[in-house]
């Protein structure tokens, strides 16, 4: 996937509507925290969707 494919959590907040500190408090609690290596979640196509999903209810 390239980088300009690949959503953000910012991107989902924007899509949503819902302030993206929620979007990563739930990809956090749905898949767990980020490798200590890590600092920006990059979710996957399933991961967004499962978000999108969530906050449209």
């Amino acid at each position: 996937m390239d980088d300009e494919d690949q959503v953000t959590p910012a991107d989902l907040a924007r899509e949503l509507g819902v302030d993206q500190k929620r979007i990563r408090e739930y990809l956090r609690s749905q898949y767990g925290k980020l490798p200590p290596d890590e600092t920006r979640w990059h979710p996957t196509a399933g991961q967004a969707e499962d978000v999108r999903n969530h906050f449209r209810r």
